[in-house]
């Protein structure tokens, strides 16, 4: 085990985010090379004089920059050729390399631009802009915003009514709201084994312990929650019925409502994130809709048209909107009106449904490509969904996988990444198909590029890391 140790004495910021921007360049200059053991949680902590979660964090987002690789039993190695810089995936591609599958987000389309300029000029030559520019309490929203998200809502599957919606900055802000006004720190929180990266951050960030379930074809085992129920002090289930990622899995219908009865018998707060919802043409009843009492349900346009519209709807429980108030204060008093206006005006016009089937008929055909580069392979996917779930031969590990397709240009997530706890990540990995790759003819060479490595055999330096 290296004695690494990173100065953070200089650098500003979070203190997690030091000690990965630390690790990052102590791998540039040589200070730590890849394959090196690093210290435990407990023992970099202990010689930092931090917190275990604040070195926990800093060791989640170095596995998300792909930097590193956590192992049970093992544990945590500097990945292979771990000094390309991976600090920019999913904000600019540019920084990692020609061809991004690492992240997912809409494909942009010259259609969403028209829609956005002809929004910005109807926005323009009206009478409401004045009323677009104060601060507005209460803090929830303006009321035709808030009746423009409830009946996008409801066309997701969940009846709700306006006063029960409050306006967010997208589903990230959703689930910061939520986390800040219901959970104190230390409590739990429960999510599916494998979940996005996002609700690993936002939980820690709130000292919230985060328990990873059981799961199986169809989700989250609702034994799994009973059992968990019974055992511990659940305050909450945070939950991705629609398009789960990383495993897109669908669930079905008896299986929501079954979660729900837990929920319910155990008094447990449901966090229903459901921002690949709008991929689904006709999705089930939103798992909320049977617990309606204790749901926080939410959406956003931010994955399924427009990335830079950043603006979501949560649905909160009959009258309790309110008590999201002090998370809506935490973060930000209220959400920019502008593109509030321009979201509910493409509600109404009916232009973001244009655009959301759009968005599905092009991933349909990018997941028609992928089914022709990889025929033969077995892979999980959906007709219109984001990415691909990609389990690897017994011969690949995911992080030599990973490895060797940044030395071919091409960035992909490994299971490593949305793995809950210190339970075993599985050896697959995630294949994004969206607007990070932009242009076709770029996704047709990263799928051959992954197709490629999928008949190769790895190299001995990844079988012994």
């Amino acid at each position: 085990m290296t004695d690494w140790k990173p100065d953070i004495a200089n650098r500003h910021g979070r203190r997690y985010l030091a000690i990965a921007d630390a690790l990052a360049d102590d791998i540039k200059r040589g200070l730590v090379r890849p394959g090196d053991r690093l210290p435990t949680h407990r023992d970099l902590a202990y010689q930092m004089g931090l917190s275990v979660s604040t070195v926990s964090k800093a060791y989640a987002e170095a596995v998300r920059r792909q930097l590193i690789l956590s192992e049970v039993g093992r544990g945590t190695f500097v990945m292979p050729n771990a000094w390309t810089d991976l600090t920019g995936v999913g904000i600019d591609s540019r920084q990692i390399g020609p061809i991004d599958m690492a992240f997912n987000c809409p494909v942009p389309a010259p259609m969403v631009l028209e829609a956005m300029s002809a929004a910005l000029k109807t926005i323009s030559g009206s009478d409401r802009l004045d009323e677009l520019m104060p601060y507005h309490r209460p803090w929830v929203g303006l009321a035709s915003h808030r009746a423009a998200a409830a009946s996008w809502i409801e066309k997701r599957g969940l009846r709700t009514s306006p006063e029960n919606i409050l306006m967010t900055n997208g589903a990230q802000h959703a689930h910061a709201i939520i986390l800040t006004s219901l959970l104190e720190p230390n409590q739990i929180a429960v999510t599916d084994e494998l979940t996005d990266p996002g609700i690993k951050f936002l939980t820690a960030n709130r000292s919230l312990q985060l328990k990873g379930l059981a799961m199986d074809k169809d989700g989250l085992l609702p034994d799994a929650f009973e059992a968990a129920c019974k055992t511990m002090k659940v305050k909450a289930l945070i939950t991705v019925p629609n398009h789960h990622s990383p495993t897109l899995t669908i669930m079905p219908v008896e299986r929501r409502k079954a979660i729900a009865e837990v929920a319910i018998r155990h008094g447990v707060t449901i966090i229903e994130d459901d921002v690949y919802g709008p991929f689904l043409d006709n999705p089930p009843p939103a798992l909320s809709s049977f617990a309606p009492e204790q749901s926080f349900y939410f959406t956003s346009f931010s994955k399924c048209i427009c990335a830079g519209l950043r603006i979501g709807f949560l649905a909160a429980p009959p009258g309790r909107v309110e008590e999201l108030i002090p998370g809506l204060g935490a973060t930000t008093w209220m959400v920019s009106m502008v593109p509030a206006e321009i979201a509910a005006l493409w509600i109404r016009e009916g232009t973001a449904e244009r655009l959301i089937v759009w968005q599905r008929q092009e991933l349909t055909r990018r997941q028609k490509l992928a089914a022709q580069i990889l025929d033969g392979f077995d892979y999980t996917a959906l007709p219109s969904s984001l990415h691909l779930w990609l389990p690897l031969p017994d011969s690949w590990r995911a992080e030599g996988f990973v490895a060797q397709a940044r030395l071919r240009g091409l960035a992909v997530t490994p299971a490593e990444a949305f793995v809950v706890g210190h339970v075993p990540a599985p050896q697959a990995v995630r294949v994004s198909l969206g607007g990070a790759t932009p242009s076709r003819t770029e996704l047709q060479r990263g799928l051959e590029i992954v197709a490629d490595l999928l008949k190769e055999r790895p190299a001995a330096t990844y079988l012994v890391l």
